[in-house]
Parts: C-alpha cells; structure tokens; sequence
C-alpha cells in the first residue's frame, strides 16, 4: 500500500513537470515563428516566391493580414490561438490554404511510419546484438568500434550516401516519394509492398544509426547483468545457454532499453523530418520546410504542437518507468 502512494506521488510530481514543460513549449512554440525576418504575405509574391504568378499590392497584404488576424496586437493573438486550439482548431494554413490539422492528419501516418518502423527493428536488432555479443571476440570488438563511429554520424548524411550509392543504382527501389505516382494497385498485397519499397531506403538510413544506440545500452545493462551471483549459479547448475540469456538475462536487462526506446523519440522526430527532405517523403519534415519557407506561422505551430505532445508523453513515460525501477532497486 506505501508503495502505491509513493508511485501516486510520484506519477502526480511528474504530470505536473509535464504540464509546466507543454505551457513553457506553447509559448515559445507561439513566439519563435513570429521572430523569423519578413511577413507570411511578403513570401506569396512574386518576389520571393517561385511558384507565384503576382505580387500581392499593399491594400492585398492588409486585407490577408485582417483576415488571418495577424492586425491585432500580439497578446490578443495568442489567446485567439488558445481559445481556437483548446476547441481542437489548430488554424488555416496561410500557404496551402486548408486547414493546419488536415495537413497534418494526411501527413503523420508517413512520418510515424518511419519513425515506428526504425525503432522497432533498432530496437529488436539492437538487442538482439547485445544479448549474443561477446566483446572479447573478434566480431564483437569490430561491432563495437563500427558501431561506435557511425553513431555520431546524422541520419541524413547517411540518406544521401544511401541515396547515390543504393537507391539510384538499383532500379527497383524509388529514389523518392512514399508510393508510385498515379498508380492502380491491384491487391493490397500489392499497395503494402509499394509502401514498403519507398520506405526501404529512408528507413534503413535511421535504423544505421539508431541500431547502435539501443545496442550501447541493451549491452551496457547486460554486462552487468551478468555480473551477478544469480547468473553465475545458473551456469554452475548446467542451465543452457539460451536460457540463461533469455530468462535471466534478457527479462532482469531489458528495462534500459525500454527506457531508451521512449526517450528516442525525440531525436527521431527530428532526425525523421530532415531524412524526409532527403527523399521528398511526404511526411511532416516536406511539409515543415514549406511552412517556413513561406512563413506560413499556423502550419509551423500546428506541426510543432503535435511533435512537442509526441515527445514530451514519451518522455513522461521514461521518467515514469525509471523512477519505478530506481525505487525497486533501492528496496
């Protein structure tokens, strides 16, 4: 019973971090686009934008200005845009002209599919990894000094390699886009594999360097799981290796790399958006550069809103399951 009200206590001290944390990223979230040079209509004329065929007189920029609300003074805005976000209206695009939270309904499912895809199989190679890894063999020290170096290389930088050396030398795995253009699939068999060849190439560029983050610390907590007299007496007893590495091993070693698995989601949100650019994946990171590019401020708060939510749950998760496991151990 002590216990529950000291994982109640805990769990409350968190969600209020949490909820302190989200006000402080709202406000900045709200601010930051605003300090960017030029204006959100500056960038719909032909001056500086290509894709335009006028430039909008000073009559026009006032009158788009009235009617995104961009007139009124900087305060009023703001709890416009809470009143209009606790409503669940994430605003109108200025740049697209749809609005925000349809943008990013049709864009997320690429994004958290990349995303999804590269932590599961890092996750699951990494530990794998780890588990029948021995450091002191050959293999083991080439895994470990390869994996070393790539894991302080970004994922784009491994993209673009991927992009020249794999994807435009085999013909059948596209160079860009998540599916074939104007294409009639004929089974969903066929449509899934489509969606999978895309995301071949901008996957595997996450997964290279994400392997060798979980297996760092899959490794980290097996090592000293190892270590204890209980996995000692269990090789003393003739149990079999597979199950030692399974049972007493794996399941006592695991709880890192969940740990882990959560706290990745940060830098994956990011390290997502710049392989999509790479790859002209139609995700959140497309859309993203557009929205700054033209200023559009609702599309750029709209999109950092949901990738903020996305990471700080995450994170709230993580400090939950390492508190829970910091209290058992010092029982």
């Amino acid at each position: 019973m002590k216990g529950f009200f000291i994982l109640k206590k805990t769990i409350l001290k968190k969600t209020v971090l949490l909820l302190v944390s989200f006000l402080a990223i709202y406000l900045i979230n709200f601010i930051l686009p605003r300090c960017m040079p030029g204006d959100p209509f500056d960038y719909t004329s032909a001056v500086v934008g290509e894709d335009n065929l006028f430039e909008m007189s000073t009559e026009q920029k006032e009158y788009m200005r009235k009617y995104y609300g961009m007139d009124k003074p900087i305060f009023t805005q703001f709890m416009e845009t809470v009143k209009q976000n606790i409503l669940g209206n994430l605003g109108e695009s200025i740049h697209f002209k749809k609005s925000v939270a349809q943008i990013i309904n049709e864009r997320l499912p690429w994004t958290l599919l990349i995303m999804t895809s590269t932590l599961i199989i890092s996750f699951i190679l990494g530990v794998a990894l780890a588990l029948f890894n021995d450091e002191n063999t050959i293999l083991g020290k080439y895994i470990y000094n390869i994996f070393s170096v790539i894991i302080e290389i970004p994922p784009y930088i491994i993209g673009i390699v991927l992009l020249f050396t794999v994807a435009v030398r085999i013909k059948f795995i596209p160079i860009s886009g998540a599916v074939t253009p104007f294409i009639s699939y004929s089974s969903t068999i066929h449509k899934i594999y489509d969606i999978f060849i895309h995301s071949l190439v901008p996957v595997l560029s996450m997964c290279i360097v994400t392997i060798p983050k979980f297996y760092f610390t899959a490794n980290a907590s097996f090592v000293d799981i190892r270590k204890k007299l209980y996995v000692y007496n269990a090789h003393l007893k003739g149990i079999k290796n597979s199950r030692i590495s399974y049972k007493y091993i794996l399941i006592n070693g695991i709880t890192p790399v969940i740990v882990r698995l959560f706290l990745s989601v940060g830098s994956l949100i990011g390290a997502t958006m710049l392989i999509e650019n790479v790859f002209a994946y139609p995700g959140l990171g497309l859309i993203m550069r557009e929205a700054v590019k033209y200023r559009d401020y609702p599309l750029i708060q709209g999109i950092f809103l949901i990738s903020s939510i996305l990471v700080l749950l995450n994170l709230f998760v993580a400090d939950i399951i390492n508190s829970v496991v910091a209290k058992e151990v010092l029982k």
